[in-house]
């Protein structure tokens, strides 16, 4: 059949896939002529006669009418670096295609779980809801307390804390000794077995702490071996005890718990004295006194052998007969130090008068943490942990006697420390106070003419500065200097360079006192030259720039902008703080070093050791160090050092953090 009349059929095919439109016309009906379809339905058209015969004795040619639409090509696949780019979007919207319908599935699981347990859960009676709730919230209080730090919670059940390990030398103490140190040796807590880790990985260290001990002093004139003749027979703690005598004399004495009692027994007979010993009981406790005012005790577990004074003032502490250091009004420093540690020691005010005061070295350098004149007691202990050591330093203060011996810690407030993130990665130091300059002024005020020590030195300096500059320091440049600052060091190719920042700076104070103290600086430089040296100016990021060249490494140089004073000995300091990329405080070097310390201080301290050592110049001086060179292993595992300190009228509390990489 045809289609009807201005149909049209359509039919596909071809290797392309593309459509082609073939248009049929049906036969003209009339005289002139008609349109027939062959066989194969392909139109034709002829003319014939009224018999119907062909005009001109010839068929016309037939006529086939088609649309023709443009040819359609088949894509090919993309080649080199396109055809990577194929292949992944095409992978990544595969991935998300997966993702999306796992996540549909997965969310259809969920809700026809929820579904099933509302329905579950709406068949249950009141009272087996109730059993029910009341286990669940049994089974969640349970793993609360026991893997969450709950605090009042005991060790001994939270998985979290850590027992301390146990002291049974404190017993022996009495309230006036004037220095009492304890060890925890072989046990079975874990900072014994932290101990034994660390012996692992600073062998060096441990080999010089016990040579030091091999030659420790006793009352009878023989010197003991700590590590090879008492460690052996030892259990669970090692303490010594000094009391005060007469003229300004201590008599001490060491207190052992005994896991061997013969190997104890063949230890008292080698270090105590030739003769006949005189046999005594003291508190119901045997006491054996030999010449020279050596005496040995036991009591319990413990043995106790030194000078007999402080042997019998321990057995009468322990007996009751006198008060205590444990949780007396002297023991507040020791109370204040963290419940696990391995090691302590404390000394009273007598103690830190005899072992402390007038000795050089360390000693020193610890007045500033312990103020020496205003303590009335002190006490420091060390703590092992996974990734490192941390040590406790606590100093009660007599807040009269604090007056009159002022220390820059003691007059700082507490703050968040905040600036690392302006100091680069790489910061060899970085050392941070609170509200600087109100703190300065403070002790300078209050310091008397005779201050010693950082505070006499400023006062000093101001005074000087007054003389010469005619700007008060105390007046004119403390007070601008009203946010927290920061001292870092950071390294070079070649000299590294030091940087002050200070915040919340009073911008105009600031830069008029510092425009004031620029010709007395540029003369203290030129002192011995033929020109004094004069500061230049440049603009950077649209802040000016001070500097004057004092020597070949350094060109001090300092900017006062947003707040903020910089003072550096190279340009690249300033540089630094105005770009503002920083990154310390994002290392890990320093999040895992600080974060063991308090967010709020007093003062802050932080040295990257694995910088520090590797700079050109230090490693040249200390390649020649013999002492360097047999603890450079060690060394080189300690990766960074950081200082916490908190002080106030009443307590000064430093804690030291010392990462150690396995």
């Amino acid at each position: 059949m045809f289609p009807a009349r201005g149909a049209a059929t359509v039919a596909s095919g071809g290797p392309a896939g593309y459509n082609r439109l073939l248009v049929r016309w049906p036969r003209r009906r009339g005289s002139g002529g008609g349109k027939s379809s062959d066989a194969s339905g392909t139109d034709s058209e002829s003319s014939t006669d009224a018999t119907g015969a062909p005009v001109g004795g010839a068929s016309r040619r037939k006529a086939r009418f088609r649309l023709r639409l443009p040819k359609v090509h088949s894509p090919k696949p993309p080649k080199g670096r396109s055809d990577l780019w194929f292949r992944f979007v095409t992978r990544v919207k595969a991935i998300g295609y997966w993702l999306r319908e796992k996540a549909q599935a997965l969310w259809g699981l969920s809700k026809r779980g929820a579904e099933r347990a509302a329905h579950w859960w709406s068949r249950q009676s009141r009272e087996a809801r109730i059993s029910i709730c009341a286990v669940a919230g049994v089974i969640v209080l349970y793993l609360i307390v026991k893997f969450i730090p709950v605090p009042g919670v005991p060790c001994q059940v939270s998985a979290a804390k850590e027992c301390p390990p146990s002291n049974d030398t404190i017993a022996f103490v009495p309230e006036s000794a004037a220095m009492y140190a304890h060890v925890t040796v072989n046990s079975d807590s874990h900072q014994a077995e932290l101990a034994d880790d660390l012996r692992d990985q600073l062998p060096n260290f441990i080999s010089i702490l016990q040579e030091s001990t091999r030659a420790l002093p006793s009352p009878s004139g023989r010197t003991i071996d700590v590590a090879s003749s008492v460690l052996p027979f030892a259990q669970d703690d090692l303490g010594l005890i000094a009391v005060p005598g007469p003229k300004k004399t201590t008599s001490s004495a060491y207190i052992v718990g005994v896991e061997d009692q013969k190997r104890a027994d063949e230890f008292v007979a080698s270090i105590a004295p030739a003769g006949t010993p005189t046999q005594a009981d003291q508190q119901g406790s045997p006491l054996t006194v030999y010449g020279g005012g050596f005496a040995t005790a036991e009591s319990g577990d413990q043995l106790l052998f030194g000078g007999e004074a402080a042997v019998r003032a321990a057995l009468d502490a322990e007996a009751g007969r006198g008060p205590t250091l444990e949780d007396s009004d002297q023991d507040a420093a020791r109370d204040a130090l963290p419940d696990v540690r391995l090691a302590e020691v404390y000394l009273s005010p007598v103690g830190v008068r005899r072992y402390l005061v007038g000795r050089a070295g360390g000693a020193t350098q610890l007045d500033t943490f312990v103020d020496y004149g205003a303590t009335t007691g002190m006490a420091a202990s060390a703590t092992l942990k996974d990734g490192g050591i941390e040590v406790n330093l606590v100093s009660e203060l007599d807040p009269k006697l604090e007056q009159q011996s002022p220390t820059v810690f003691a007059d700082l407030p507490e703050f968040k420390p905040s600036l690392a993130d302006e100091v680069g990665p790489r910061a060899i130091g970085y050392a941070g106070v609170g509200d600087l300059g109100p703190a300065l002024n403070r002790a300078l005020v209050t310091a008397g003419a005779g201050a010693r020590g950082l505070v006499g030195s400023l006062r000093a300096l101001a005074q000087r500065l007054r003389r010469e500059a005619s700007v008060d320091p105390l007046e004119d440049l403390l007070p601008a200097l009203g946010g927290q600052a920061a001292l870092v060091a950071e390294p070079t190719d070649s000299v590294p360079f030091a940087t002050l920042i200070v915040e919340g700076v009073d911008e105009t104070k600031a830069s008029e006192a510092l425009a004031a103290l620029q010709g007395p600086i540029a003369r203290s430089i030129g002192t011995g030259r033929s020109r004094v040296p004069a500061f230049e100016t440049k603009e950077e990021r649209g802040v000016t720039v001070y500097s004057v060249q004092v020597s070949a490494t350094v060109n001090l140089s300092y900017a006062v902008f947003d707040r903020k004073l910089v003072v550096s000995t190279q340009p690249a300091g300033i540089t630094q703080a105005l770009s503002g990329e920083g990154g310390l405080a994002d290392t890990s070097t320093y999040e895992d070093t600080t974060g063991e310390l308090p967010d709020s201080v007093s003062a802050l301290v932080f040295l990257n050791l694995e910088e520090l050592l590797g700079l050109p110049p230090l490693q040249e001086s200390l390649a020649v160090n013999a002492l360097y060179a047999s603890l450079s292993e060690d060394i080189s595992r300690i990766g960074s050092l950081g200082v916490a300190v908190r002080g106030s009228e009443e307590e000064l509390r430093s804690e030291l953090f010392m990462a150690i990489d396995d």
